[in-house]
């Protein structure tokens, strides 16, 4: 029954194939239309070779992932999951030409699916080619550049390294970004708190992993980070890796979680009766600590700004020394963390980009993802409405961090 559900789905999705927008597939539904796309591409040419002009630059060499994934607005190249670079390489110039570079392995998919579509034209070579003598690649890069000036975002003697100045460029989120980021921040979270509603005693943390892989995977969303613990295991480590230990009372769901190259974190808990008087404590601090990070999570403040507030919210709730044990989290984007604060941090807060600050104090830990609106506002991106909250006041503000799911 369930199969033939799963087929009916796919055929009405499929029907609906001509009125296709961006982000379609027999797993995700439409988020952004393709003007939305284009005007996302055509924002970030306009950033990017402003860019290359300004640093002296005639074109730029793309190869990691996440820095691809940004330029194009999503275009996937990934074959091997465990590494930052692919096969396929953007050579972008200063007048705003677009090339990709791969062998003929790659390049009918990047042609028919990824770049032809978007405006890219294909510099390619055969698979062998440079498997003894000769740098194909290089051979095309130079046929266009001619020695002028050239960035790149990995080692090659034929580019300077500008992997940080990209960094700067893909973090303040265009109009459509953020569209997507929303659907993805919904998306990620209820997919984790699903999950967390379907947790028994007895089921091991490796099943709880594949559970949440399951459930984010259905709708085209890949996890990056999975941590899963429980029981002693949560107080004993702040980096989790699932076991075959059994769950007892106590469960962390912790995931980070991908799509167009856009990443939210979530972390959620789940406890099986009533909570120990201690632990609430620790997340009630933890709660007032994540309060002090949003509120200092302004315009023009500092990522130290940000760790400041934090460090005096922790002596405050009665755990000044936590911060020390696991790093407080940053700006998010096309990386898990595209920084993370530390004391006397000078990153700079800025509108329309994206944090994910996560306080710890031992056995618990609050986590979301929040985007910062120009008018001062945050927007928490994977609350779903659908999970318990504690709410903070910080002066006037009041803010809400999630709780523990009691079941």
């Amino acid at each position: 029954m369930r199969n033939l559900l799963i087929a009916l789905t796919l055929l009405v999705m499929l029907g609906g194939a001509a009125q296709a927008q961006f982000g379609d597939s027999a797993l995700s539904p439409p988020v952004i239309t393709e003007d939305q796309r284009s005007e996302e591409i055509a924002l970030k040419m306009e950033r990017l070779t402003t860019w290359l002009a300004e640093a002296g630059y005639y074109a730029i060499l793309i190869n990691q992932y996440r820095n691809f994934q940004w330029i194009t607005a999503g275009a996937d190249m990934q074959v091997v999951t465990a590494t930052e670079r692919g096969p396929v390489t953007l050579l972008i110039t200063l007048s705003g030409d677009r090339y990709y570079l791969c062998s003929n392995s790659e390049a009918p998919r990047m042609e028919n699916e990824e770049l032809g579509p978007i405006g890219y034209e294909g510099l390619v070579w055969e698979w062998y080619e440079g498997q003894g003598d000769g740098d194909p690649m290089a051979d095309r890069v130079n046929g266009i550049v001619q020695g002028r000036p050239l960035a790149s975002d990995f080692d090659t003697p034929m580019a300077t390294d500008e992997t940080e100045a990209l960094r700067g460029l893909r973090m303040v989120l265009t109009p459509p970004e953020i569209e997507k980021y929303r659907w993805l921040g919904q998306e990620s979270a209820a997919a984790c708190e699903r999950v967390c509603r379907a947790i028994e005693p007895g089921m091991t943390e490796k099943q709880v992993q594949a559970m949440i892989s399951d459930e984010l995977m259905r709708t085209d969303i890949q996890p990056t980070v999975l941590l899963i613990a429980s029981d002693e295991r949560i107080f004993s480590y702040r980096h989790p890796i699932a076991t075959d230990k059994p769950i007892e009372s106590y469960v962390q769901v912790n995931i980070c979680a991908k799509k167009w190259g856009l990443v939210t974190a979530v972390t959620r808990y789940v406890h099986f009766g009533t909570i120990p008087a201690e632990l609430g404590r620790k997340l009630r601090g933890c709660a007032q600590v994540c309060g002090a990070y949003l509120d200092a999570t302004q315009a023009g403040n500092t990522a130290g700004d940000v760790m400041a507030a934090g460090q005096q919210a922790y002596a405050a709730v009665g755990w000044p020394d936590e911060w020390q044990m696991h790093h407080q989290g940053g700006a998010i984007a096309y990386e898990e963390r595209e920084w993370v604060t530390y004391p006397g941090a000078p990153m700079e807060i800025q509108a329309n980009m994206a944090f994910a600050w996560n306080p710890t104090i031992q056995g618990a830990k609050v986590e979301d993802t929040v985007l910062l609106h120009e008018d001062g506002t945050l927007e928490n991106l994977t609350d779903t409405g659908d999970w318990p909250t504690i709410p903070i006041r910080i002066g006037q503000q009041v803010y809400s961090a999630p709780s523990i799911l009691v079941r």
